[in-house]
C-alpha cells in the first residue's frame, strides 16, 4: 500500500522531500540536545566552565523549533496541494467515465468517495511519506547514539519498544479492517440519503417519511457501530504508548542506577540515555499514529483508486483523415445511417438485433414501440454512451470510428425525457452546451419553444434562478427549457425523447409546429409519445424486440402494420379525454 500512496504523490514529491529533510533536520537538532546536556553535566562534574555549552544547547532548542515549524507548514501546504490535485483528477475522471462504469456505482457512493475519502487519503499521504520516514530516521539515529553511549541501556529501551510495536501492529491491522467497513457504511448511507432527497416529493406523497427515516437510521447505526469499534481500537494505542514510555523510563533508571553504583556508567551518560528515551516518545508516538492512520485510511485509498482505475470515454480508434467530399452529382448521404447494430447490457441478453435504419437530411422521423423495445438504448448508442457488439453508425457519411467523441457530439444533441435542469439561472442552463451564445441567440431559442412570455414576466429575466433541479419551473417549462438548450447548439441531428410528454395541448401544438419548421435546419429523431407528433413525421419506424418491424408514414402504417395499429389504438381518446400513445 505504501507504494500505491507514493505513486499518488506524483508532482508533489519535491516539496514532500524538502519537508521531510526539514523535519529530519529538526529531529537531528533534537537528537543533539542530550549529547550537549551530557557534555554540560560532565563539564560541571569536572569543575569546568559551561557557558558556551549552555549557549549551544539553547541554539539547538531554537533551531529545532524554527526548522520544525517550517517543515510542518511546508508539509501541510503540500498536503493541501495534493488534495487539490487528487480532487481535480477525480472530478475529471468521474465526468469522463463510460456509462457501463457509472452503472456499477450509486451516485451517493461516488459523492462520498470524492468528498470524504480523499481527505483521509491526504492524511495518509502526508503521514506515510513524510512523518513516518522522518520519525524512522530519528528513531534509528537515537538508538545508534544510545548504543555508542551504553549498549546495555539501549537494549533495555529497544526490548520494551519492540514488545509494544508488536501489540500496536496487531491493533493497527484490526483498525484497517474496521475502517474499511466504516467507509463502506458511510458511502451506503450517503447514497441512500441522496436517493431520498432526490425524490422527496415522491417520498412524501407515498407517506414513506417514517419508513425511509428508519432505513437511514439503521444505516447510521451500522456506521456508528463501526465507528465505535474503530474508536475502541484507536483509543487503546495511547495507553499502550504511555505504558511503553513509562516502562522504558523505569527500567532505564533502575538498570542505570545499578550500573552507576558498580562504576560501569557515568551520571552524564545515564542522563543522556534518559533524555533519549524521553525524546523517543514523540517520534515513536507519531510513527505509531502514522502507521495507524495509514491502516485506518487503507479502505479510503482503495475506494479512491477503484474509481481512478475505471475506464473513461475516448475515441474507438485514433481519428483518421475525413473522406473527401462527395462529387456534386452524388446523392447527399443521410444524416444518420445505422446498419446491423447488435447490442445488450449483458453478454447473454441482446436488446438490439440487427438494427438498421437511416435518417434523411432535414427530416422528422418518429421512433415508436412498446416499453422495452429498445428505443432508449438506440438513443444511447447514437450518443456513443456504449459501444455496439456489432454494426456501424455513420453521421453525415462518417463512421463513428472516424470521429472523436467531442466532434461527434458537436453534431448530435439530445433532449432527455426527464429533462435535467442544472442549479443556476435560466441563462446558465440555456448556454450550458453553447457557452458563447449571445442574448439574441438565447431569445431566438426561447421564442421557438414559446417561453418568452414566461421569462419576461420574471423580475430577473434570463438571470432568474431555476432552483435545485429546476424546482422553480413547472414540468412543461423544464421540458421546453431543455429543448431550447439543445437547439442552441445548432446540431445536425436532434434527438427528442418524448418531447411533448409534459406539455399542455396549446404548447404542444406550438412546439409541434416548431419541430416541423426545424426540419429545414436539422434532422429530428423523436421517440414518439403523443399521436400528434407521429402524424407530423415524415417517417415512422416501428421498433419491436430490437429490430425495425415496419417503416412508413402514419397513413401508410395505420392499416398495414398491425403492431403500429395496436399502439395507435391504445392511445386514442376515450370519453372525451385527450389520447396519447402510452408505452411508446
Amino acid at each position: 500500500m505504501f507504494r500505491h500512496l507514493w505513486r499518488m504523490t506524483t508532482g508533489q514529491r519535491a516539496a514532500l522531500t524538502v519537508a521531510m529533510l526539514l523535519m529530519t533536520a529538526s529531529a537531528g537538532f533534537g537528537i543533539a540536545q542530550p549529547i550537549a546536556m551530557k557534555a554540560v553535566i560532565d563539564a560541571l562534574s569536572g569543575g569546568r566552565l559551561v557557558i558556551a555549552l549552555i549557549i549551544g544547547l539553547v541554539v539547538l532548542l531554537l533551531l529545532q523549533a524554527l526548522v520544525g515549524a517550517w517543515g510542518s507548514f511546508l508539509l501541510e501546504r503540500t498536503g493541501e496541494r495534493f488534495l487539490l490535485r487528487l480532487r481535480t483528477t477525480l472530478f475529471d475522471h468521474l465526468l469522463r467515465l463510460t456509462m457501463p462504469a457509472f452503472g456499477r456505482f450509486r451516485v451517493g457512493d461516488l459523492l462520498s468517495r470524492a468528498s470524504t475519502d480523499v481527505i483521509l487519503v491526504r492524511e495518509a499521504v502526508t503521514r506515510a511519506v513524510v512523518e513516518i520516514t522522518a520519525n524512522v530516521i530519528m528513531t534509528v539515529a537515537a538508538f545508534t547514539i544510545m548504543f555508542l553511549i551504553d549498549p546495555v541501556l539501549m537494549c533495555v529501551v529497544l526490548a520494551v519498544l519492540v514488545l509494544g510495536a508488536v501489540v500496536i501492529t496487531v491493533t493497527a491491522t484490526r483498525i484497517g479492517r474496521v475502517s474499511l467497513r466504516l467507509q463502506s457504511a458511510v458511502g451506503t448511507m450517503t447514497a441512500d440519503l441522496e436517493r431520498v432527497l432526490g425524490a422527496i416529493r415522491t417520498v412524501r406523497i407515498s407517506r414513506a417519511e417514517h419508513r425511509e427515516t428508519r432505513h437511514l437510521q439503521a444505516l447510521a447505526q451500522e456506521a456508528y457501530l463501526a465507528g465505535v469499534q474503530s474508536a475502541r481500537l484507536t483509543s487503546a494505542v495511547g495507553p499502550i504508548i504511555e505504558t511503553i514510555v513509562n516502562g522504558a523510563f523505569v527500567l532505564v533508571l533502575f538498570v542505570g542506577a545499578v550500573r552507576i553504583s558498580q562504576h560501569e556508567l557515568a551520571l552524564g551518560s545515564l542522563v543522556a540515555i534518559l533524555l533519549y528515551a524521553n525524546q523517543l516518545v514523540l517520534p515513536v508516538a507519531q510513527l505509531v499514529e502514522g502507521i495507524t492512520t495509514v491502516y485506518k485510511v487503507k479502505g479510503a485509498a482503495e475506494r479512491t483508486q477503484e474509481i481512478l482505475c475505471l475506464p473513461v470515454e475516448g475515441p474507438a480508434t485514433s481519428p483518421r483523415a475525413r473522406p473527401a467530399a462527395p462529387a456534386a452529382r452524388q446523392p447527399e448521404p443521410p444524416v444518420l445511417d445505422v446498419h446491423g447494430l447488435h447490442f445488450g447490457y449483458t453478454a447473454t441478453t441482446p436488446v438490439l438485433r440487427d438494427l438498421t435504419f437511416a435518417i434523411p437530411q432535414r427530416s422528422l422521423v418518429a421512433l415508436v414501440g412498446a416499453s422495452g423495445a429498445g428505443k432508449s438504448t438506440t438513443f444511447a448508442l447514437i450518443n456513443r454512451f456504449y459501444q455496439p457488439w456489432q454494426g456501424t453508425i455513420r453521421l453525415g457519411g462518417e463512421a463513428s470510428a472516424d470521429l472523436d467523441l467531442p466532434s461527434w457530439r458537436e453534431r448530435v444533441s439530445w433532449v432527455e425525457q426527464d429533462c435535467p435542469i442544472l442549479h443556476g439561472t435560466l441563462r446558465d442552463n440555456l448556454r450550458y452546451a453553447a457557452p458563447d451564445a449571445d442574448d439574441e441567440a438565447l431569445w431566438h431559442a426561447v421564442d421557438l419553444v414559446r417561453l418568452r412570455e414566461k421569462i419576461e414576466s420574471l423580475p430577473a429575466g434570463l438571470d432568474s434562478p431555476v432552483g435545485e433541479r429546476g424546482a422553480c419551473l413547472s414540468s412543461g417549462e423544464r421540458q421546453r427549457l431543455a429543448i431550447a438548450r439543445a437547439l442552441l447548439t445548432q446540431p445536425r441531428l436532434l434527438l427528442l425523447d418524448e418531447p411533448t410528454a409534459h406539455l399542455d395541448p396549446i404548447t404542444e401544438a406550438a412546439l409541434t409546429g416548431t419541430l416541423d419548421e426545424l426540419r429545414g435546419e436539422c434532422s429530428l429523431l423523436v421517440i414518439a409519445h403523443r399521436i400528434s407528433t407521429i402524424r407530423s413525421a415524415d417517417q415512422i419506424m416501428v421498433l419491436d424486440n430490437g429490430t425495425i418491424q415496419a417503416t412508413g408514414t402514419y397513413a401508410e402504417l395505420i392499416d398495414s402494420a398491425p403492431g403500429f395499429t395496436r399502439l395507435a389504438n391504445a392511445g386514442r381518446p376515450a370519453r372525451g379525454c385527450e389520447g396519447a400513445l402510452h408505452g411508446l
